[in-house]
């Protein structure tokens, strides 16, 4: 494969994105959460999430995807034009880090996530780890009865070209069920536009409802198999880890799959507002369903209050909300809480695990009211 990397020096180009929208977290950049207003996350705004130092810039003339495995009755090479000429699919999804909310842990519990044992990047983020967007890419159930998948296929696994990242490139595999679902896509555009190269161009796959590692980028390799795929991020990764969770074998506790409720205000944390009359915004999103209802208090959860869901509202998409508050002069804490159609609400306590993931608990974001009229 004739691949324009940087494999040499990879730090010369550490990020492609205006960093004035995003908080630098290591080899990631965070959204500022009070920027998160729009239904559709604007691509330069989109946060990124990097397991190396810099993303592998890819020339399309040279790519090929290969599909293979022992589920595979019939090996595919395919080059770029090959997939870009394929029926398209477009989905509206968010996609998220399981790690969103991990400082909160800390912020919130005051059990602070330690690194590691192993090196492995554990991003601080706050509430920016996510986004919004319009996804569109080739089904990759199209792709996999092209080559033959066989009935008897349990995993499928996409690799990454990010080699320099552990394992040879970022993999991540997802059942045969969810594989096979026509909103899991091989996705190519972006609203509209093609992937950023942070954000995975020249082709990402797109695996909706699920945590954002399994939204591969950069991917290069697909393989099919009709026995368990077991790699780092769903054995010692992406795993609940802690005395709730017992250990099988070389998996270290239960693999994470599905994202959960969550909701979140488009403010900074500790933001400064004016006292009186103030419009908050956030958003609120499930891998089930629909959001039925955001509440909200101000009041350290005594009482609460109904929020204004802003349409759309879609399976697989954020659904943004807004009410309005009286804002008093002083430090304030303000919660939501989201309900899907399904029943699925957020809980009052979220159970600590070693390496942070799907915080979703009930929490006070807090503010900072001034008087107006002061100075």
């Amino acid at each position: 494969m004739s691949v324009n990397s940087l494999p040499n020096k990879m730090s010369d180009i550490r990020f492609h994105k205006d960093e004035q929208y995003f908080h630098r977290l290591s080899d990631s950049l965070e959204t500022k959460p009070e920027l998160l207003t729009n239904y559709i996350t604007p691509n330069d705004q989109f946060f990124v999430c990097k397991a190396t130092d810099a993303s592998p810039t890819l020339d399309t003339a040279g790519y090929s995807l290969t599909i293979h495995g022992d589920a595979i009755h019939k090996p595919l090479t395919l080059a770029y034009d090959a997939i870009m000429k394929l029926p398209s699919h477009t989905v509206i999804a968010y996609l998220e880090c399981a790690g969103n909310h991990r400082d909160l842990f800390e912020r919130v519990m005051g059990k602070p996530i330690q690194a590691a044992e192993d090196g492995f990047g554990m991003t601080k983020w706050t509430t920016g780890g996510v986004g919004n967007a319009v996804w569109t890419g080739v089904s990759l159930r199209t792709l996999l009865q092209m080559a033959s998948i066989d009935p008897n296929a349990v995993m499928v696994n996409a690799k990454g070209l990010d080699r320099d990242a552990p394992e040879g490139g970022v993999s991540r595999p997802i059942s045969i069920e969810k594989a096979l679902d026509p909103d899991t896509i091989l996705a190519y555009h972006m609203n509209g536009e093609p992937l950023p190269i942070d954000n995975g161009f020249p082709f990402r796959l797109i695996v909706p409802g699920y945590v954002g590692t399994n939204s591969v980028k950069w991917v290069g390799e697909i393989i099919a198999s009709k026995t368990e795929i077991k790699v780092e991020r769903n054995t010692k990764h992406y795993v609940f880890i802690g005395p709730e969770w017992e250990p099988d074998g070389d998996v270290l506790g239960e693999v994470i799959n599905a994202q959960n409720i969550k909701s979140s205000l488009a403010l900074a944390w500790g933001q400064s507002l004016p006292a009186g009359r103030q419009v908050i915004r956030g958003n609120a999103r499930s891998p089930h369903d629909p959001i039925e209802k955001v509440e909200w208090s101000a009041d350290g959860g005594t009482t609460w209050q109904q929020a204004t869901l802003i349409p759309p509202n879609l399976k697989y998409a954020w659904c943004r909300f807004e009410f309005e508050w009286d804002a008093p002069v002083g430090e304030q804490a303000l919660m939501t809480r989201a309900t899907d159609t399904a029943g699925n609400t957020q809980p009052l306590t979220h159970p600590y695990n070693a390496e942070g993931y799907l915080f979703n608990m009930v929490f006070g974001h807090p503010v900072v009211v001034q008087d107006k009229d002061r100075g």
